[in-house]
């Protein structure tokens, strides 16, 4: 039997966790300010988004389940969202004006609707890696052949929209 989601509410399988290495990277990129609120939405306590930001002394929000349909303060919002509601995140984020830093599958560029965003918000600053992010299953086994290519996103980028490759 399949369990529903506890973000999405869906029969999906959108639990996939960013290796310690790749969130690293992506508060490098966000560079929150020293005490500044980052919000993880979708990340429990033991998530290595909440981790990282916790020992490099950020305050640090997480698991909230309502995040799409309810408003919080925060400086920054760093996460890997369900990919099933991926569109959903990235408009928010945009409408926030918040810097925000996602991980997202490449063909999150790409779409009418996300084009439509883009240009109505804003363009983000896109992080290319050289590899495959290899994810890490609820279970804690590594991907070791991922089928598709990630890119980091940062949305309100307080220094422009830019295109970084590894």
């Amino acid at each position: 039997m399949k369990l529903l989601s506890g973000i999405t509410k869906i029969e999906k399988n959108d639990e996939w966790y960013t290796p310690e290495q790749t969130v690293a990277l992506m508060y490098e990129l966000l560079q929150p300010k020293p005490n500044s609120t980052v919000i993880c939405p979708f990340d429990t306590a033991v998530s290595h988004f909440v981790r990282y930001g916790q020992a490099q002394n950020y305050n640090i929000l997480h698991n909230m389940t309502d995040w799409l349909t309810s408003d919080y303060e925060y400086d920054y919002l760093i996460t890997n969202p369900p990919f099933s509601i991926k569109d959903k995140v990235i408009e928010k984020c945009l409408q926030s004006g918040k810097p925000s830093a996602l991980v997202l599958p490449i063909d999150a560029l790409g779409g009418k609707g996300r084009h439509a965003l883009y240009k109505k918000y804003g363009y983000p600053t896109i992080y290319v890696p050289s590899r495959r992010i290899n994810y890490i299953s609820e279970s804690g086994q590594n991907t070791k052949a991922n089928h598709f290519h990630s890119v980091i996103l940062i949305f309100n980028d307080l220094n422009g929209a830019r295109l970084l490759w590894e």
